[in-house]
Formats: C-alpha cells, structure tokens, sequence
C-alpha cells in the first residue's frame, strides 16, 4: 500500500464526496422546478448547475482563506448550522484548522 491508512477522508475523497452532493443537490433542485426527470433530460443544465456550484465554492474559499484573522468562533457557528450542507461544515472545520 502506498498510502498509510487513516480515519481521515484523502482530499480525493473529499473531493468526490463535495462533488456527489453537488451533483445529487444539483438534480434535486433541477427536478423540483422542472418536473422530475428533466434533469436527466438535460445533463447539459446539470453541468451548469454543478459548474456554477463549483465556482461559488471556490469564491467561498478564496475569500475565507485570505481573511487576516479567521475567525474560530465563525468557523464554530458554520459547523454547528441546520442550513449548511454537510460538504460545507466539513471545509468549514478544514478553515478552522487553518487558523
């Protein structure tokens, strides 16, 4: 085995498990306002949406990784919320790492 094995996700795991929710939110989102079955449909919206998503998450990084003092209180609130999305709360918990 090349890598030791860990408890801790790989960053490729990270990765595809960021992506999967995308994906799974991306067509959710895409049947309810559509109808079901449009996304399947239209794989090209579908790539849109995940395309625009991971252009939305990477602002979100770039901005919270250049904040002077991040700050843990933040990075706390981000994980403890109802709303955020369970890809969220981990990047957030990898920010607050950071600090």
């Amino acid at each position: 085995m090349i890598f030791p094995e860990s408890d801790e996700p790989s960053a490729g795991e990270a990765a595809t498990s960021y992506t999967d929710e995308f994906f799974d939110a991306a067509v959710a989102k895409i049947d309810d306002t559509f109808g079901t079955g449009f996304a399947k449909k239209n794989p090209m919206l579908v790539a849109g949406y995940l395309q625009a998503s991971a252009t939305n998450l990477n602002a979100f990084m770039m901005a919270a990784s250049s904040l002077p003092d991040f700050d843990e209180s933040y990075a706390d609130s981000l994980m403890e919320s109802d709303d955020m999305p369970d890809g969220l709360a981990e990047l957030a918990k990898l920010m607050k790492g950071k600090s």
